[in-house]
């Protein structure tokens, strides 16, 4: 293999890793969508070790656009499931304070009916 065809294919594998991440990401995000945090946090270690992996290498000025562009949209999905992650615990916390204020009042009402 020449050093053309080398190149040609440490870029392809690059490329098929940083479409991989990308991938991961998308599933991330569909997880945490139907609230499956387990499966997302799973499918976030995955990239996290996909990601050691891809950047133990350092990236090559030729695809250091290509990797920024990922990096963003990696961002920019994760900041998207933050904010589930913000939205759906509030509203936990919100039903767990409704429950006890429930309890509260159901034990009031026992304690005065007998």
């Amino acid at each position: 293999m020449n050093n053309i065809e080398y190149i040609s294919t440490a870029l392809n594998a690059r490329q098929r890793s940083l479409q991989a991440l990308m991938g991961l990401t998308e599933k991330i995000r569909e997880l945490a969508e139907s609230s499956d945090w387990a499966g997302a946090l799973s499918e976030q270690r995955r990239r996290r070790e996909l990601m050691d992996d891809f950047f133990a290498t350092p990236c090559t000025p030729n695809e250091s656009s290509e990797v920024a562009s990922v990096i963003e949209n990696i961002l920019a999905v994760d900041q998207l499931v933050s904010d589930l992650l913000y939205r759906q615990r509030g509203g936990l916390t919100q039903e767990a304070s409704n429950s006890r204020r429930n309890t509260r009042n159901v034990d009031r009402y026992l304690s005065n009916s007998i």
